[in-house]
């Protein structure tokens, strides 16, 4: 097998894991007794593997070389789904987040520079690399989450076979990824620091909205679907945000940038008005309307617009201006999502879900008055 696709199957493997049990982080929860606040807390287990990774070892595949890198990060990933097969509660869920998170830290950046060194001495080797990423964790974030809701209609299960098949996989990629070539690893800094340059605030600020709409679908949304006795579909919602965007976003890198980032900035609010409402009316399909409109802007026009505009404001310290885009956006994943399931416990999934909503069009609003 050729090594880019080697590499690219790791990816997917790697966020594959990410949201294979997502189907079933509510029932692991009501089972131990949890309400929306603690719920979110353990997802958020994901964001405190990551985040540390990924600001503090930014550079480590440069200092010890990729393959080892991208080895431990899909043993990682393995771990975490051996975990949660062999102990489907939440205990061992919050364990499998935070080792899924220090999983995709490690894999994303590396994964893309080693895409781009095997491809190499192809002129156009950053751009391909670039696409096989996005493509291969598009296809992995909801992949995972998409077989197992499959599998629950049929069969609903603590332990679903998505477990088992993905751990097989897992260790085939593992023994595929010990015959990739180690390049000399090129060296430099270990930490690497987020940088926000001049501008980047609103841009930031973008992405942090998207992915925090993001976060909240996936925390609070699988609470209120239970009550229509459809939480078996929480996964479609999850598969809507990220592969609505992602497969357009061939097409949306053809557009102005700046007007990318506007649209997302439209997209968002009129997607999670969407989703509060189809919250308040019991019905699934205004639900996955909306998810399907903040999955264009969080994964599609936002993302690409914004990526490609900080790549340009960061100039010499370009990676480092993305680490910061990045960052925001995981924040906005993270922090967002706990306090709307703590309020959610105080006043409801429908009214949290509301607030949201007119935070979203006042930070909105400022937002594109200041965008130039």
């Amino acid at each position: 097998m050729p090594p880019f696709r080697i590499i690219s199957f790791a990816l997917l493997l790697v966020t594959l894991a990410v949201n294979i049990s997502m189907p079933l982080f509510r029932v692991y929860a009501a089972e131990a007794g949890l309400n929306n606040g603690q719920t979110a807390l353990v997802l958020a287990a994901y964001i405190t593997g990551m985040l540390p990774c990924y600001v503090f070892l930014g550079g480590i595949s440069d200092r010890i070389g990729r393959k080892p890198v991208l080895i431990v990060s899909v043993f990682c990933s393995f771990l975490a789904t051996l975990v949660i097969t062999i102990s489907p509660n939440v205990t061992a869920l919050v364990f499998a987040r935070m080792l899924q998170g220090v999983a995709l830290a490690l894999s994303m950046g590396t994964g893309t520079a080693y895409l781009t060194e095997v491809l190499y001495p192809d002129k156009n080797a950053p751009t391909k690399a670039a696409n096989l990423a996005s493509l291969s964790t598009a296809i992995g974030f909801s992949g995972g989450a998409l077989a197992t809701t499959l599998y629950l209609l049929v069969d609903f299960q603590l332990v679903p076979p998505t477990y088992y098949l993905l751990l097989g996989i897992t260790f085939i990629g593992l023994v595929l990824l010990f015959t990739l070539p180690n390049p000399k690893p090129i060296g430099g800094n270990i930490l690497r620091l987020p940088y926000f340059p001049k501008g980047s605030f609103p841009v930031n600020m973008a992405i942090a909205i998207c992915w925090a709409a993001t976060g909240t679908v996936i925390a609070i949304i699988p609470t209120q679907l239970a009550k229509f006795n459809l939480t078996p579909y929480a996964g479609f919602c999850l598969v809507l945000i990220n592969w609505t965007g992602a497969f357009l976003q061939p097409f949306i890198r053809k557009n102005d940038p700046k007007q990318s980032v506007r649209i997302g900035y439209v997209l968002v609010p009129l997607g999670f008005g969407l989703v509060e409402l189809g919250s308040h009316l019991g019905q699934l399909w205004v639900i996955l309307s909306g998810t399907t409109l903040i999955g264009l802007a969080a994964y599609g026009f936002s993302y690409v617009g914004g990526l490609a505009l900080i790549a340009n404001y960061g100039g010499v310290q370009r990676a480092r201006a993305v680490s910061g885009y990045m960052f925001m956006g995981y924040i906005g994943f993270g922090i967002p999502a706990i306090f709307l399931g703590y309020l959610s416990d105080h006043v409801g999934i429908v009214n949290a879900l509301l607030v949201f909503e007119v935070a979203i069009l006042i930070l909105t609003a400022y937002l594109l008055r200041i965008f130039r």
